[in-house]
């Protein structure tokens, strides 16, 4: 049974796994444009929102430890 931790590190992985598909998926579809440098309500680009859950899946990184909700977990 793996710890807490590996199954944390793994459940990142996983994620940021998907992140790369996404994104494949995006540049080969031609979305990028029409969709994903148009501006969110938090963003300039939607890319900055796949780039924070790129950035937040790096463990080698403390940039996101600063960082704050969009909203309240619980309003």
């Amino acid at each position: 049974m793996k710890t807490e931790t590996e199954q944390l590190k793994h459940r990142l992985s996983m994620v940021n796994d998907d992140l790369a598909v996404i994104r494949r998926f995006i540049y080969e579809k031609n979305l990028a444009k029409e969709f994903f440098e148009q501006p969110t309500a938090h963003s300039d680009e939607a890319w900055t929102h796949l780039n924070n859950i790129e950035i937040a899946c790096d463990l080698s990184s403390d940039e996101a430890l600063s960082w704050k909700l969009f909203k309240p977990a619980n309003p």
